[in-house]
Order: C-alpha cells, then structure tokens, then sequence
C-alpha cells in the first residue's frame, strides 16, 4: 500500500533536491495514478511529474500524460494544471517533431498563464518554448519576435532568470538565421541574468550556446575546454537530451580539427541517445548529416548516403528547414565521393535553393564553396569558371556573416590571399564603416561599392581571372572600367606581371603602329632610337584597351591581326616576336552599333567580346554615392590636413544628383570643395554643385528623371534613323507618325550626329 499523498509529495520534493530524478519519478507516479484532480496534492503531483519527465527528456511519455489530464480535466477547472499540461505537451510534441501542434499548445498555455492565472513567470515560460518552435520550423523572424518580446517582459517584471535563458534561446536563433553581429553582446547579459538565478540547467544552456558559437566561428579548441566540463555535468544529472547536444557539439569540433573517426564516435553517442528518447525529434537530422560527412571523409560515402537520407525524411516530416538545407549539402558530398557527379551537384543547387529561400545565409556560403570546389575539378573553362564565381560568391557571404577563418580559406583557394587587405585605420576604409551592404571583396581591389551590379561584374571577372579569354567592359565615361580592369588583373594569375592601360582615343592614327607595336631605331624619320611597343610591354600580364570604340579602320585590322596569332613585328624590323597578353578592352559606346554601321569591324568586336560586363552609371547606385562620397572625403580631409564638419543634409543633396561624369565628377567635386574650405568651418550644401546650388534634393531628383526622358528619347530617336539608313521622313512616320520637321527639330536639340546614325557603306 502506498503511502499518504502528502508523505509521497514531500518525499519527490527531497528525491528532486538532490537531483534523484528517477527516484522523485517513481514516488510520483505512485501519487498521481489514478489521481482525484480536486485534491491539491495530486495536482501538485502531476505538475512535478510533468517537471521530471520533462528533465528527463522521456517525451513520448510526457506527451501521453499531459494528453490524458487534457482529455480529463473540465474546461475552466484549475488553469494552474491546463497551463503547465498545454506548456509540457507543446515542448514534447516539439522533441517529437510535431511542431504546428506544439505551438496550438504552447499559444494556450500562454493564454491561460496570461489572463486567467495572471503568472507572468508562467507566461514567459511558455513563450520561451514556443520562440523555440519556431526556430525549429525555421521561421526565423517569428521566433526572434517571440523571444524579444518575452525578454522586454521579463526585465520590465524583474525576472532576470527568464531574461537570461531567453537570450539564450535568442543567441541560438541568430546563429541559426546567421545574425552573428550581436551574439557576444547577448551573451554577456544572459551570464549577467542568469548569475542571479539558482537554476543549473539553464546555466548549462548558456554555456552549449556559447560553445556553438565558437564552434561556428571556427574556435575548436576553445569550445572543447567549455563541453568536456558539461559532459560530466549532465551525465552526473541524467540531462539526457542535453549530453546528446554536447557530444554532437563536441564531434563537430573534432570534424573541423579534421579528426573523423573522435567526431563519428562522438555522434554516434549522440544519435544513441536520441534514438532512445525521441527517434524521430530533431536530434536524428542534425546527427544525420553530420554522421555523413565524418563517413564520406573516413571514405564510406554510401553509409553516408543511408544517413542522410534518413537524417532528410526525418527533417521534412518535422518541418525543420535548417537541417532539411544543411542534408543537402552533405548528401551531395556522399553522392559525389560515391561516384555520382551528376546527382551531387543536382542535389547541391537544390540545398542552394533551399537556403536562399529559408534565409539561411551560413549554409547558403557553405552549399556554394563545395559546389564552387565541385566545379573547380571540371573538364572546361566555362564549369571551372562557374566554379571561381560560387567560391567568390561564398566568400562575399562569409565576409559579410564576419567570419574571417572562411574568408582566408576562400581566398586561399580563389589564389589570391597575397592581395592586402584593406587596413581598417586608413582614413577612407575607416569612413565605410557601417555600410552593410558594402562589397568587401571588391574593397580589397579597390572598388569602393554597395551595388549588387558592380558585385555581380567583378564576380563575374573573378570566375574567369585564370583564364585568358578577352573581357570587355562597357559603361559610361567615368564609371570606373579601368578600376575593374585593374581588379581583374589583380585576380588572375598575371598578377605579378605588367598591367598596361592604353586609351585608343588618345593615340594618334599617323602614332598608332608605333605606339602599339614598338619600332627600330631609324625605322622612320624622327626615330632616334628604339621603342618597344605597349602592347609588347605587357607580355606575361595584362592589356587594357580603354576606349576601343575609337580606333581607327586600320588599327583595328592591324590588331585583329596580333590578337588572332599572338605575334607582332615592330616596325623596322624583319623579325616576328611571340607575346603573351591578356586582353581587357572597355568603351563607353554600343559597339554592337558601331559593328552595324560599320564603324567597328565584326571580327574584332566578336574576338575582344570573349566574356562581357556592364557597369551602371552613377546615378543608378544611389549607396555607392554615399560610399564614394565618404570615401573620397575621408581622403581629402587627410591629405590636406583640414578639419572640416559636414552638414547633415549635404549626403542627401548629393544622392539626388544625377552625376552625369559619374565617379569621376564626385571625386574631383570633392577635391575642390576640400581645397577652397577654410579649415574648422562647416561645410554645407551650398559648397557644392554650384550650378545646382539653389536647388532642393527633390527639385533634383526631378532633373535626373528628366534627364533619363531625354536620353531615353534619343535612343529611341537613334533607333529609328538606323533602322531606316537615315532617311528622316521614313524615320518620322516610324515614330508615329511625327512630323518631318519635328523629328529635324529635335535631332538638332538632342545634338544627334550623323555619324551616330549613317551606315558606312
């Protein structure tokens, strides 16, 4: 016979003091079998057991319980015991992998916590649990909001131990989503919370979470030295559920110290453990694919295989976004280790898609480099040349998540970790600061943007730096071409040779053989002595071509010629020399155009357009204004050793502007408002533009639209008169019927040339 309610409740009150969990267990469920709910002590009971199945991690259990005092509990009746039943069965169903019915649950207990019991403690509990749901299912931005919203309560209630854990639960969420800016400072508040709360497992929490995150910001060593102490701790307290996430935390850090076989054994523990307490909770994905990739690198890819796969049924059936992406990832190593090329990189573009549309920043670097690696093993240029892109593209993702040990490696394999970096001090780097969208991968080339177009063209130059297929790049005057030319040398292999930048505009006809191809001395009169030509000049590295469009008839035949044999012979002499050149031309015409009206000839258009990039003007990259502006001003405040404050409203005059010389004109704009200043006075918009000077940002803004009319007027104006060889009647009838005399009125008022329109015969 049992003994008294009250004797079995005092004894599991002492059995859970000394953190005899089993034994507290056992005197409870002698009190709570077939239990009256009207007596107190039952209640009690049950609540206890709920705690201690909980802390065991014994879920199905827990879950099966909390179902039966629902289904037997009348509405309305004691709410303390339906809060903690709809809180516990919410937490179970989540370790089940249930997690839509978790959070019905958990929305209930929050309720009945909420505005029947009025126990804000009870209610932040709850919450907590359910920001946890959400994380699980991947929604990122709800889970944040839950647990913000639960940390403001808990400090404006003075609860500092559910203001810690909270954090906690937020720090994870952010690791998770890849917000990693903020993480040191949520953990030293949470310690700061959590200090003042007697409660052991949720300063355990704080410290796996801790250890997760230098694990992710690759600390192996130093994560090591928090999760062994931890090991003990929850082996000696029987925290099942949180031993598994320390030997899983524990065998990624033998995975980056590229110990596999102390990794696998490490996981296998783990997966053990949640095999017994939840086979299909979310433990199994994580440990699937991690199990996996130990496999494929001690050379079992198809075991590998098997537990990604299980690992990825288990992800989808619980809605875990997070691991269902990371699975991907690992499965297409196995796949590829097993031989399949074909299947891993299907299956490595689908976790691509998967991260991107789950906002998974950290994996979507991770899917990329692998598949960038991939690739970098293929047959062609063009696969390796996609395969550089993905690695920049990956590098860009980890520089941006500040995540410095994977930008090195990447740069390592990109081949160009000799480039030095930006120093943080120098007076223009020091004034980016703060710019979130700014390219730090293009900064370390000197190409100062925020514009995914300009990201996108030196991406695109990167994945075809090795190779030595032509480049042209457009855009207009000032845009900054040469600066990309420049990038794309610096990128490529001919770093450490020649970089020669010719402007085609500048060189005289009667000059032009001479100047490219070098001559003997006497060769002609005023030859004194020999000269070796530019494009000579840069054998073993890179020619830039600035302003190709320009060339003459003849220098363009005369190039063809050099570009097609690699051999060129200065003038004077009979002997042939072999170069060796990497060609990059830019213009700022539409040399499709010229190559229809003649002006440019076919083949060398086609031979110099091996891969082609657009930079966009000025006007369309209102950010790179203000980086520019920043940058540039920074600078010139140095050099001239001036102290000079700028008003607040200057920035936003200036990004109204429309900048028709492009960068060119901003940085020679600022290097006169910077020499005329008087040093210690303000700066304001008045300085500059002085030709604007009496206009508003948004009487500007209305010119450049004006602005873009106009010249999207005269290209369609262009259109008309070469589609119809120039002749205006045909052209006027073509443009809705205008008249003759208008279309002549306004190619005189668009400055239209003819040569921008006639057809060379």
């Amino acid at each position: 016979m049992n003994p008294p309610a009250p004797e079995l409740l005092a004894r599991a009150r002492r059995y859970l003091s000394d953190g005899l969990l089993t034994r507290a267990l056992e005197c409870l469920e002698a009190l709570t079998s077939g239990c009256d709910l009207g007596d107190p002590d039952a209640r009690e009971g049950l609540r206890l057991r709920f705690l201690v199945l909980h802390d065991l991690g014994m879920w199905q259990e827990l879950a099966d319980l909390c179902s039966s005092t629902l289904s037997s509990t009348v509405p309305g009746a004691f709410p303390d015991l339906l809060s903690s039943a709809h809180g516990n069965l919410g937490v179970a169903e989540l370790r089940l992998g249930l997690a839509d019915s978790a959070e019905d649950h958990l929305r209930a207990a929050i309720h009945i916590a909420t505005w029947e019991l009025r126990d804000q403690r009870e209610a932040l509990r709850h919450r907590r649990r359910l920001a946890v749901a959400f994380k699980n299912l991947g929604l990122w931005r709800n889970s944040q909001f839950e647990a913000e919203k639960g940390i403001r309560i808990a400090d404006r209630g003075g609860f500092p131990g559910e203001s810690g854990i909270l954090r906690v639960n937020l720090a994870v969420v952010l690791m998770k989503s890849s917000n990693l800016d903020k993480l040191s400072e949520i953990f030293l508040v949470a310690d700061e919370r959590l200090s003042t709360a007697s409660h052991d497992l949720w300063a355990l929490l704080a410290k796996l979470a801790r250890a997760r995150y230098l694990v992710l910001t690759h600390h192996p060593a130093q994560a090591l030295e928090i999760l062994t102490p931890i090991l003990a701790t929850t082996r000696e307290r029987g925290y099942s559920r949180e031993e598994a996430i320390c030997l899983e935390y524990m065998g990624d850090c033998h995975l980056l110290q590229k110990e596999f076989r102390q990794a696998l054994e490490h996981y296998n523990a783990a997966l053990k453990i949640g095999e017994a307490t939840a086979p299909k909770g979310d433990l199994i994905p994580e440990l699937g694919h991690r199990i996996a990739e130990a496999l494929v690198n001690l050379g079992d890819p198809n075991a590998a295989i098997l537990s990604c796969e299980r690992g990825l049924r288990v992800a989808r059936d619980t809605g875990d976004r997070y691991e269902e992406c990371a699975t991907h990832r690992v499965l297409a190593m196995a796949n590829w280790a097993a031989g399949n090329p074909r299947k891993a990189i299907r299956l490595s573009l689908e976790g691509i898609e998967l991260a991107r549309s789950y906002e998974i920043p950290y994996e979507l670097a991770r899917a990329t480099q692998w598949l960038g690696e991939a690739r970098l093993q293929g047959n062609t240029p063009d696969e390796k040349a996609l395969g550089r892109r993905q690695l920049w593209e990956a590098r860009a993702i980890f520089e941006r998540l500040g995540l410095p040990y994977q930008v090195k490696l990447l740069e390592k394999l990109l081949g160009f970790e000799t480039q030095p970096e930006p120093q943080a001090d120098e007076p223009g780097i020091a004034a980016l600061a703060g710019l979130d969208r700014l390219d730090r991968g293009a900064l370390r080339f000197g190409i100062i943007t925020c514009s995914p177009d300009v990201s996108e063209a030196v991406a695109i130059l990167q994945g075809v730096a090795p190779s030595r297929i032509p480049v042209l790049i457009t855009g207009q005057s000032g845009v900054g071409k040469e600066l990309l030319a420049k990038a794309l040398h610096l990128m490529s292999d001919r770093r450490r040779g020649p970089f020669i930048p010719i402007n085609c505009g500048a060189v005289s006809p009667n000059l032009i053989d001479s100047e490219f191809f070098g001559h003997e001395r006497g060769a002609f009169t005023g030859a004194v002595s020999s000269r070796e030509g530019l494009i000579a000049s840069a054998h073993l590295g890179t020619l830039f071509l600035d302003e190709i469009g320009e060339l003459s008839p003849a220098a363009q035949s005369t190039l063809l010629r050099v570009l097609e044999t690699g051999e060129l012979r200065p003038l004077g002499r009979d002997d042939v020399r072999t170069i060796d050149v990497r060609i990059v031309a830019a213009t700022n015409a539409n040399l499709e155009d010229l190559v229809e009206r003649g002006v440019f000839r076919r083949d060398l258009y086609y031979r110099l357009n091996g891969v082609s990039v657009t930079l966009p003007q000025l006007q369309d990259r209102e950010e790179d204004v203000r980086a520019l502006f920043r940058y540039f001003w920074a600078q010139a405040i140095a050099t001239s050793k001036k102290s000079l404050t700028l008003a607040d409203d200057v920035e936003a005059m200036l990004c109204a502007y429309s900048w028709p010389g492009n960068v060119r004109e901003l940085k020679h704009e600022i290097a006169r408002v910077v020499a005329l200043a008087q040093s210690g006075s303000i700066v304001s918009r008045d300085a500059f533009l002085p030709r604007q000077r009496a206009k508003s940002a948004g009487s500007l803004l209305r010119d450049r639209e004006r602005r873009a009319e106009v010249t999207a007027e005269r290209d369609v104006i262009l259109r008309a008169l070469r589609a119809h060889q120039g002749n205006k009647a045909e052209a006027a009838r073509s443009l809705g019927n205008m008249k003759r005399t208008t279309l002549i009125y306004k190619i005189q008022s668009l400055r239209i040339r003819p040569e921008e329109y006639l057809v060379n015969e």
